[in-house]
């Protein structure tokens, strides 16, 4: 059975970008995970170096792993880009950024973005998962709405062939900078103009338990668009990112709904092991555990609706 999980950095680790990822790799690999989802890089406009890329690709088959998905970077991320001794300011990765309204800004935030393809595409990852920071403020006038999807709009329409070119679609995930009714506002604007070759989305299950508690309408409405999972638990507060079964959600309602889309597993568990204390080794086994359940649920609920 398929079962994927997401690779983190750990930046305590000396050398986490290649002894240490390469390290949670084979633990990961021998938990019984089948594929990863990359998560390195995904909170920052780093930009990988063709060498870094190619590396990167060559650590993750060497461990007998494939990748599902890949987190691509939107360049608005907050995190320090130069650092500061304390006390003072922290200046903020804002500069790639491909929703600006500066035209230099935005291209940049193109070229980021093209370079996370490009990551996909040497993993042979048949996606990236972008964040599109949309708020409760974008509908609320025609000037605001077209501050905001003017600039989205022409990046993604520049971006499109590259991603078409490389086989590579764009995942659109639900996040938590706005309700839920501007989430489904959002894709029917964006699966108005772009084809499912191109753009779908990535239903992060945590986070939209926290925008629409105990309801799934963005599966009901947008199945045929789903094309990436970020699956983890919360008690309905907080974004916990727990294992499936320590939290609150309802598991099987959602393994029926997914189980309804035509998404292909494995769902990709977006899991770090930092909230459980335990050896990463421990951890990826028990996170296995919980994985084949999953999976067996959505397999049994396909099973059900087909007889």
């Amino acid at each position: 059975m398929d079962t994927c999980i997401t690779v983190w950095h750990w930046p305590h680790q000396e050398r986490w970008y290649d002894e240490g990822i390469r390290n949670s790799l084979t633990l990961i690999k021998e938990a019984g995970f089948t594929h990863i989802n990359w998560n390195p890089d995904s909170g920052s406009s780093y930009w990988l170096a063709d060498a870094e890329i190619e590396f990167t690709s060559r650590i993750v088959t060497d461990a007998g792993l494939k990748v599902h998905s890949v987190h691509g970077s939107n360049g608005r991320n907050p995190i320090t880009e130069i650092g500061h001794r304390n006390p003072g300011p922290f200046a903020m990765e804002t500069r790639k950024d491909f929703l600006s309204p500066h035209e230099w800004q935005r291209r940049s935030g193109v070229e980021l973005l093209r370079n996370r393809v490009d990551l996909a595409a040497a993993f042979q990852s048949p996606n990236i998962v972008l964040h599109i920071d949309i708020n409760d403020n974008v509908f609320g006038s025609e000037a605001a709405e077209r501050a905001f999807f003017d600039p989205l709009f022409q990046s993604l329409d520049e971006i499109r062939p590259y991603c078409v070119e490389k086989g590579v679609q764009i995942a659109a995930e639900t996040l938590l900078c706005a309700n839920a009714q501007n989430f489904l506002n959002l894709y029917d604007r964006l699966f108005a103009r772009y084809g499912k070759e191109f753009i779908g989305v990535c239903f992060d299950c945590g986070h939209w338990e926290l925008i629409e508690p105990g309801k799934l309408s963005v599966l009901e409405r947008f199945a045929d668009r789903l094309i990436a999972t970020h699956i983890h638990d919360n008690f309905g507060a907080m974004d916990n990112h727990l294992l499936p079964f320590d939290g609150r959600l309802d598991w099987h309602t959602i393994a029926s709904a997914i189980a309804a889309t035509p998404y292909q597993t494995p769902l990709n568990f977006e899991t770090p092991m930092d909230r459980y204390g335990i050896p990463e080794s421990a951890y990826y086994r028990r996170a296995h555990s919980v994985a084949v359940r999953l999976e067996e649920m959505v397999a049994e609920a396909r099973e059900r609706k087909s007889t």
